[in-house]
């Protein structure tokens, strides 16, 4: 027959207290280890403000038939970004709009001597269309450069001169 006698408190081995406190003390250093983990852990995927950008800037520069070549780059904050392309002689007409926040800028070179300063343009929410007229004789050349606070997205479209 069990004792349903007083309950006295059991006294417990100081070996067993401390191996509960070792074990208490590992499971709070890892709970507290997975949150820093996940806490740091890097963003994926791409910035909200980046992806409005590129469709705002696919609207406002839209590829079209006999264009040379267009493209949609991400500018990291003061990198420069270069592109090459191959074209007949003539006159073109380079289109360029860049979507950014407040102050953000980028300059565009088209020459490869650093004489050449460049043309600003604004990194704006509601980007401005900015058209600059050229001559080629086989290759064409562009330099982007990031004066911005933070990363932006820059589209440009080579057509020739006439054909828009």
């Amino acid at each position: 027959m069990p004792n349903w006698g007083p309950v006295t408190p059991r006294t417990r081995d100081p070996e067993q207290v401390r191996g509960i406190t070792l074990y208490a003390l590992t499971a709070v250093l890892a709970v507290a280890g997975a949150a820093w983990f996940l806490a740091s852990a890097p963003r994926t995927g791409e910035d909200p403000r980046t992806v409005a950008g590129r469709q705002a800037l696919a609207r406002l520069v839209p590829d079209v038939p006999g264009q040379i070549q267009a493209e949609t780059v991400v500018v990291a904050t003061g990198s420069t970004v270069e592109r090459n392309v191959p074209a007949p002689g003539g006159s073109y007409v380079l289109v360029v709009a860049c979507a950014g926040a407040g102050e953000d800028r980028v300059r565009v070179r088209l020459s490869s001597t650093t004489v050449d300063s460049g043309r600003v343009v604004p990194c704006v929410e509601d980007p401005p269309l900015v058209e600059l007229n050229t001559a080629l004789g086989s290759m064409f050349f562009m330099s982007v450069t990031s004066e911005a606070a933070g990363e932006t997205v820059f589209r440009w479209r080579l057509v020739r001169a006439g054909t828009l």
